[in-house]
């Protein structure tokens, strides 16, 4: 009877023990998730990790992170192996740790200034007097359209609008309009397309430079072969059906080659050193 117990002792330590080593040798993948759930998270990127994951040979587990503030702590802490998000959130990360961006998607992000019709706001000059509603405080579309409003002569944002509120991620701005809590919503251009597909009814006020789009970066002290196999699995995502339904999920067309000096006038605009 001893023996039975000390033998199912040993195989529930073992059991216990293997998970922990499994965690412990997977790539972990951070991204900023605005308070999704971690099942939600890893379903949406399910095709993506599976895909690296064969790829690499090594398991990939995701994480989100509610902000760009947390997102930064982890990465100066190396937490991550890998991420997949905004370039600013990225280059931060290079400057306070030595993550490295590979690739990125194709094509530019920009910051939109933009009301519904019924509003009648339609130009800069109407927004005065008006409420305004952004992402997060932390967020790189929030920061790029301060950068606007400073090149627009709004210095002081707090006397020129009414009101300024903050949601937790864009559809928290799409839901302030149509609620009638706020008059103006902040977000990237593209969502301005996708709402307006949707059959929303609203003006684009004011649209600003476009900067490199959601960056894909690694550790800067993981092995040469290692950054390589990443960027190069990456490269040939769209030949792959597990990283197409990654894709499609997010409506990205694949991915193309990153630099570090692709960043270099996103770092001056943003005060990144």
């Amino acid at each position: 009877m001893r023996r039975r117990f000390l033998l199912a002792g040993i195989l529930a330590l073992a059991l216990s023990w293997l998970p922990a080593q499994a965690q412990e040798r997977a790539y972990l993948l951070g991204v900023i998730s605005y308070g999704t759930s971690p099942q939600m998270i890893a379903s949406e990127y399910h095709g993506l990790t599976e895909y690296l994951g064969r790829v690499l040979k090594r398991p990939v587990r995701v994480e989100g992170t509610r902000d760009f503030t947390s997102f930064g702590e982890r990465a100066k802490a190396k937490r991550y192996h890998m991420m997949f998000a905004a370039p600013s959130a990225v280059i931060e990360a290079n400057r306070s740790a030595g993550y490295l961006p590979v690739a990125k998607i194709p094509g530019l992000l920009s910051v939109s200034f933009m009301a519904p019709t019924k509003t009648n706001i339609a130009f800069p000059e109407d927004m005065k007097g008006k409420r305004i509603g952004f992402t997060g405080k932390d967020a790189m579309i929030t920061k790029l359209a301060f950068v606007e409003l400073k090149a627009m002569g709004i210095k002081e944002p707090e006397k020129h609008f009414a009101s300024i509120a903050y949601y937790n991620d864009a559809d928290g701005v799409l839901a302030g309009m149509q609620m009638n809590l706020i008059d103006i919503g902040v977000a990237n251009t593209g969502l301005f397309n996708v709402w307006t597909n949707k059959g929303e009814n609203m003006n684009l006020i004011h649209t600003g430079k476009g900067v490199p789009h959601l960056t894909f970066g690694v550790r800067g002290d993981l092995p040469d072969s290692e950054r390589r196999a990443v960027t190069e699995a990456l490269l040939k995502a769209s030949q792959d059906k597990d990283a197409q339904e990654f894709l499609r999920f997010s409506n990205f067309p694949g991915f193309e080659p990153a630099r570090l000096a692709d960043y270099d006038e996103l770092a001056r605009m943003l005060g990144i050193k």
